[in-house]
């Protein structure tokens, strides 16, 4: 799944190479063919992208005017937005957008492969669906405290909440389960019997944790894998149970995270400040897929959205390296020989 870090990073570059560019635009496998065509009737300049958790809205419209096209992306599993600059690869049966810039700048090309992709309007389509949805931890408009007050009235469990995108929007399972661990919360912990302190500081460490993921293009930040997630044994030697909540499975340690319906703050409220403006460059998406493979970790634990000409580069050499060396002439006549 693509979470709220994954979007982040992906609207990031892509503000940085699309926007305020004419753009034609097409639906290679069909599916967005009217999105497409509205896209171009509208004037094909991108003007603006916003980031809600997990959704992303590319505004579209004529240059210097009202974007009246607006079109909805949300990855799923394993959706990806890829810009090319250089040899633009072809199209696959996933492909429901193919952006190319129709101006005097640079050439480039979008593919887009994603669960959801849907057009409208900024009032038909985009506000009603922001109305619903929670704050994003990487926002800068962000407010904590809409996730305190929803928490304080919720008799459900903590691990659920965090889930809800329209109390933490952006939070996916592995957030979840590596966030409630480092806060030291149960995740079947009653969200009414945490303190407006207890929430303040998850929310702290879900906005340091997601940073970190922006920041590096993995989901684990700095460190070297998960210190929680889908283990048997923690970071710090406890246990780790498993268990299913709502349709996914959640983790928790036996010796950090105790359920205690009458549990006490023990940890001060420190707000870390929210959004991704204030941290300077991101690591290249080729850099992050390098890491993970050099980690042995598969591409699917954490799916990467952002691609580019580098990380194309860099499939078609982990293909090849992959391939089975084919033998030579001679040592084949060799091997027959009696």
């Amino acid at each position: 799944m693509v979470e709220g870090d994954g979007c982040h990073r992906v609207a990031r570059e892509h503000r940085k190479t699309l926007v305020g560019r004419v753009m034609s635009a097409s639906s290679p496998n069909g599916k967005f063919k009217a999105g497409a065509q509205a896209i171009v009737k509208a004037g094909g300049v991108l003007l603006k992208i916003e980031v809600h958790g997990k959704n992303m809205f590319y505004f579209f419209g004529r240059k210097g005017g009202a974007a009246t096209v607006v079109v909805h992306v949300h990855f799923g599993m394993a959706g990806q937005f890829a810009v090319y600059k250089g040899e633009e690869p072809e199209t696959t049966p996933n492909t429901r957008l193919r952006l190319a810039t129709a101006d005097k700048g640079p050439t480039m090309v979008a593919h887009l492969s994603a669960m959801i992709v849907v057009h409208g309007t900024t009032a038909q389509l985009y506000e009603p669906i922001v109305a619903k949805l929670g704050s994003d931890p990487l926002r800068e408009d962000a407010v904590a405290e809409r996730a305190v007050k929803s928490c304080a009235v919720a008799k459900k469990p903590i691990g659920v909440m965090l889930m809800d995108q329209a109390v933490f929007c952006g939070v996916g399972n592995i957030y979840r389960a590596e966030t409630l661990y480092e806060a030291g919360i149960h995740p079947n912990q009653p969200a009414n019997t945490l303190t407006n302190k207890d929430v303040l500081h998850l929310w702290s460490v879900v906005v340091k944790q997601m940073q970190a993921g922006f920041k590096t293009g993995s989901i684990w930040g700095k460190k070297k894998g998960p210190e929680c997630y889908g283990l048997t044994k923690s970071a710090c030697g406890g246990k780790v149970k498993s268990w299913n909540m709502s349709g996914r499975t959640v983790y928790a340690c036996d010796k950090r995270q105790k359920l205690d319906v009458g549990r006490k703050p023990t940890v001060p409220a420190v707000q870390v400040k929210s959004g991704t403006a204030h941290l300077g460059k991101m690591v290249p998406a080729v850099k992050a897929e390098q890491k993970k493979r050099k980690s042995g970790e598969g591409l699917s634990v954490q799916h990467v959205a952002l691609k580019d000409d580098a990380t194309l580069a860099a499939a078609k050499g982990a293909a090849v390296r992959k391939r089975p060396a084919s033998r030579s002439p001679a040592a084949k006549r060799q091997r027959k020989a009696p």
